[in-house]
């Protein structure tokens, strides 16, 4: 199965009201650890340091680019893995080259992996900042993209649907980088199901999909109206309790805040100094 298509909801065998599901186990912090061999142990010391500064830089306001590890050894790059972790943020970008990406469990701090679509070749990259710029560049370039129906060839059947495309048109065309984001919650239009599909199909599917984690999951898409994405809450049981169109660059649930770079950048100054 697709692990980024958004599953049909699913209902309940039994009678009564739907509670969510507590946690069946606890997640709680493990210490990365450097390698035995002192000289892994040197790399990976520098690479932690590397990485410091560029938090740090960034939490100050710099602009900060990629730190590229194409060339790093699988034994570094698998080292890294063990020191960075996984966050609750991943991201598929279509295209070429296709970029899985990862938060790290340092917040901001964002791992890129993809293969070169001609040679074949290993890219993998660290990147700091609220979100890959890959993501929401990838997702502008195919806005603009959506054909827009004519008003005779929208069934009689879509009663409101089309003045939902009508509101996001609007707010797209006024919508600027940096300007507030906007919001439209679908549970609480009178949308039947054929309508809601009709809007799926009309807004066409984006190359971006983002899966933020925790207790439920967050289900991001872009679509092919310029700043236009499918945000969509499911709970533990992965029941959908709250559907959503939201105009933004890239939708704010997703992004890390400047704050949380900041406090990365503690996390692994604190983390270098333990190695010593």
């Amino acid at each position: 199965m697709d692990p980024f298509a958004l599953p049909a909801r699913s209902g309940t065998a039994e009678a009564g009201p739907d509670y969510l599901a507590l946690p069946t186990e606890m997640h709680v912090f493990r210490a990365p650890s450097l390698p035995d061999d002192p000289a892994a142990r040197a790399r990976c010391r520098a690479w932690l340091q590397r990485i410091g500064a560029a938090l740090e830089a960034a939490a100050s306001g710099a602009a900060v680019g990629q730190i590229v590890l194409d060339e790093a050894s699988a034994a570094d790059c698998a080292s890294l893995d063990e020191i960075l972790l996984d966050g609750e943020v991943s991201a598929l970008v279509l295209g070429a080259p296709e970029w899985q990406i990862g938060e790290t469990a340092y917040t901001g701090l964002w791992r890129l992996r993809a293969r070169d679509a001609a040679t074949g070749r290993r890219l993998d990259r660290l990147e700091i900042g609220p979100i890959p710029a890959v993501v929401a560049a990838r997702a502008a370039a195919s806005w603009g993209l959506m054909e827009l129906p004519a008003p005779e060839a929208i069934p009689p059947e879509m009663v409101n649907a089309p003045h939902v495309l009508a509101e996001l048109r609007a707010r797209s065309a006024a919508f600027r980088p940096g300007g507030a984001a906007h919001v439209i919650n679908l549970g609480l239009l009178p949308l039947a199901e054929a309508e809601l599909t009709w809007l799926v199909r009309t807004l066409g599917e984006g190359p971006a999909i983002i899966l933020s984690g925790g207790y439920g999951t967050c289900r991001i898409r872009s679509t092919r109206l310029a700043g236009t994405w499918w945000v969509q809450y499911y709970n533990a049981a992965d029941a959908l309790i709250l559907n959503t169109l939201e105009i933004a660059a890239v939708p704010a649930v997703a992004c890390a805040a400047q704050d949380d770079v900041a406090e990365s950048a503690s996390r692994v100054r604190a983390l270098e100094a333990a190695y010593p």
